[in-house]
């Protein structure tokens, strides 16, 4: 995720070594400070050379240290402190260039936890999925510290883009997207079929939120309702789960 300012007062603990090594890989200049325990330290040399250079904080602690500066035990012995990162916004020249360049969008539904955003994240890395849209709403979970820790490093590849409105949003982004939705009503088209069928522009997928699913008032913006094909002893996938499938049957299998 590309940060629009580094003059953010406001601060995001990174933690674990993915996560922090791929911060230091793609935006070093961001890294405020850093403070990792002596197993994880053996390994750190390179990025406290890095914030050596920059005249930038970096310490050893003890475990006791790192899991207060961290807020959580998952920090994986290390932690890197960047300023928050502000979402984008979507203007008519980001909406040109994604139809100009026909690229893969994931738009979130008022996905609620935060570790199955930071699991998208790490699925939209995987499939060169540049862009996340997701609305203005106090359901939906932002890239937070949670989802930094869970996307292993996702976070770096991944732009976040809000909207004030998701259903006249999609409005407008069908005008060059194919929108993709999913369903566990009625008798749904697989995502295999819909792909096999072929796509008069290029998808953009849509994900609802964990218990109720997409808003009516989206689903109705979408081109294409699909609902993914099980043994049916459960009633669906978690959504993160869903991600990849379709990101996998969409983006993925382009050949």
């Amino acid at each position: 995720m590309k940060p629009l300012s580094s003059a953010s007062s406001r601060e995001l603990n990174v933690c674990g070594w993915q996560a922090v090594s791929m911060l230091f890989a793609r935006h070093p200049a961001e890294v405020r400070r850093l403070f990792f325990d002596a197993a994880t330290g053996k390994r750190a040399g390179e990025l406290c050379s890095q914030l050596a250079g920059q005249k930038k904080v970096y310490r050893q602690v003890e475990a006791a240290e790192l899991e207060k500066i961290a807020g959580t035990k998952l920090h994986g012995g290390i932690v890197a402190i960047i300023g928050e990162r502000p979402l984008n916004k979507v203007t008519r020249e980001v909406l040109a260039a994604w139809g100009q360049t026909k690229a893969p969008l994931l738009l979130l539904d008022r996905v609620s936890n935060a570790n199955n955003v930071g699991a998208i994240v790490r699925t939209a890395a995987f499939f060169g999925v540049q862009s996340i849209i997701v609305p203005d709403h106090p359901a939906q979970a932002l890239p937070g510290e949670a989802a930094y820790r869970v996307a292993e490093g996702g976070m770096e590849f991944v732009n976040f883009y809000r909207v004030p409105s998701l259903p006249g949003f999609c409005a407008e982004l069908k005008r060059t997207h194919y929108l993709i939705g999913t369903s566990l009503r009625g008798n749904q088209l697989s995502p295999s079929a819909v792909r096999e069928r072929g796509l008069p522009r290029p998808p953009a997928i849509i994900l609802g939120n964990e218990e109720k699913g997409i808003v009516p008032e989206v689903a109705t913006q979408c081109d294409r309702l699909v609902k993914i094909p099980g043994v049916e002893t459960v009633e669906s996938l978690n959504v993160s789960a869903a991600a990849a499938v379709l990101c996998w049957e969409f983006f993925g299998r382009r050949g």
